[in-house]
């Protein structure tokens, strides 16, 4: 007796967290340095690693064919043109794909809070351009924690859930989990997404799911989720740095459609538990000077500086000078800070190890990050800047830096990239030699989610630092209000 046909499933990806504030242009060139790929590179690139796509690839009860994938890093809206470009590869692709044999059913790896010149929301164009090419067929959609959902876009999906963690540590899971609810929507299972929102904007320093207040709010929305027979909950703390009406946080519930009422009461509940901890969300860091002067008085290494403003995972540049000209104002004797300056690299890496460079070095892609900084610096390594992580953010997967060369300036060594890059791997400082740990004071460009690469560091001093993504967000102007349910 054969064994029935599993479900054939499309895997289609769209992923950007666009910060509208960030003076990086977000052109074709980055989705094709991140990820640009159709079908089986697809597969390729994904599996067996802990990326969400990985969890679709691993999922056992759906034929899963991977059908368009794009990626970039966080940056500006995408251009008019990319979008456009980007939407007619995806249709294209999937029509072409459904032709030679209908899909039962979609996959989605969105980000949640995805904005290009003329279209606001992304995702929710995405769903509405899928639904358009393959029919009424079940569609389940993976989103980031810093997710900006809208209504129209949940209304359009049967299926949306996002991490749970920040930093980022379940993408695999979250993969195969939403692979799996399709399986049950494909099985019959009346599913339905309902979503509650707060027009709450909160820094992402207060965002992190193992402390307080998203600790204790995520606990009790699982605890209301319990009474209800198969209902999954989720909270998306949100992006702040993008200016849209759906920006906010979210309540995002899964269950059965029978079970509405229910679902919507779960949703409603959180949401007003959030509205009661939005005190707790509030941020108080200290200014470069002092920050750096705490860091240089600590006996225990590695002291992590925390540029929150010029957090390439939030979509600045990376090019942020304010911690390197404190650390050598002060004489730090033993310190490194990453500086996205691909000139600099350039000339570097011409020059060669044992060489000198005098430059001015960052501060060059807008005037909120500080001012380039003029160096006389020995360089001490040059690397392609390419590496495959071991971390626990997209374990498995190659990342691409370019040209990056090691400077000193006195008792403070420089990483300088071409390509700036979030700060989510050890592998970063390795390419060039050096370990983090080894450090007195490491600078890393990020938030929270830079923990994933530097484990139990001695101490962490947060910094109010200028850029696009401020602590305190009212530096902001924003055109739009966030809108809430």
């Amino acid at each position: 007796m054969s064994t029935p046909a599993l479900p054939r499933v499309a895997v289609v990806g769209l992923w950007h967290e666009t910060n509208t504030y960030s003076p990086v242009v977000t052109d074709l060139t980055a989705f094709r340095e991140f990820e640009l790929l159709e079908g089986a590179a697809i597969a390729e690139r994904h599996r067996g690693t802990r990326s969400v796509i990985g969890g679709f690839l691993d999922a056992a009860r759906v034929d899963v064919e991977p059908v368009f994938s794009a990626g970039a890093w966080p940056s500006g809206p995408a251009t008019r043109g990319t979008i456009d470009e980007l939407f007619d590869r995806m249709t294209a692709t999937l029509d072409r794909a459904h032709r030679r044999q209908p899909f039962s059913g979609v996959l989605l790896n969105l980000h949640g809070a995805m904005v290009a010149e003329g279209c606001d929301d992304v995702e929710a164009r995405t769903v509405e351009l899928v639904r358009s090419t393959v029919g009424d067929v079940p569609v389940a959609a993976v989103l980031d924690l810093h997710a900006n959902p809208s209504a129209e876009f949940v209304g359009a999906t049967d299926v949306v859930i996002s991490y749970d963690t920040y930093p980022h540590v379940d993408m695999w899971e979250r993969g195969a989990e939403a692979a799996g609810l399709l399986g049950d929507a494909l099985g019959g299972r009346d599913l339905v997404t309902v979503i509650a929102k707060v027009p709450l904007l909160t820094c992402p320093l207060a965002q992190a799911t193992d402390a307080e207040p998203m600790r204790g709010l995520v606990t009790r929305a699982r605890d209301r989720a319990a009474r209800v027979s198969g209902a999954r909950v989720g909270i998306t703390a949100g992006f702040p740095y993008s200016d849209v009406a759906r920006a906010g946080i979210s309540v995002l519930v899964v269950g059965d459609r029978g079970d509405a009422n229910d679902l919507h009461a779960i949703a409603s509940a959180t949401a007003d538990d959030v509205r009661s901890a939005a005190d707790r969300f509030a941020i108080d860091r200290p200014a470069p000077a002092d920050a750096v002067a705490r860091a240089l008085r600590a006996d225990q290494r590695p002291v992590v500086l925390a540029d929150v403003a010029d957090n390439v995972g939030g979509g600045s540049p990376g090019d942020g000078t304010v911690l390197l000209s404190e650390l050598l104002r002060q004489e730090a004797p033993d310190a490194v800070v990453t500086i996205a300056d691909p000139d600099v690299a350039a000339a570097a890496a011409r020059t060669g190890p044992g060489g000198r460079i005098t430059a001015t070095l960052g501060g060059k892609s807008d005037r909120l990050h500080g001012d380039p900084v003029p160096i006389d610096a020995e360089i001490l390594a040059v690397s392609d800047g390419r590496y495959t992580t071991r971390g626990s953010w997209m374990t498995g997967a190659s990342f691409d830096m370019g040209t990056t060369v090691l400077l000193r300036v006195g008792g403070v060594r420089v990483i300088v990239c071409s390509r700036p890059t979030p700060p989510f791997h050890a592998e970063q400082f390795e390419v060039v030699g050096i370990a983090p740990r080894d450090l007195a004071v490491v600078v890393m460009k990020g938030a929270v989610a830079w923990r994933s690469a530097i484990e139990d560091p001695a101490l962490v001093i947060e910094v109010d630092t200028p850029g696009a993504c401020p602590i305190d967000l009212s530096r902001l102007p924003r055109r739009h209000r966030p809108v809430g349910t």
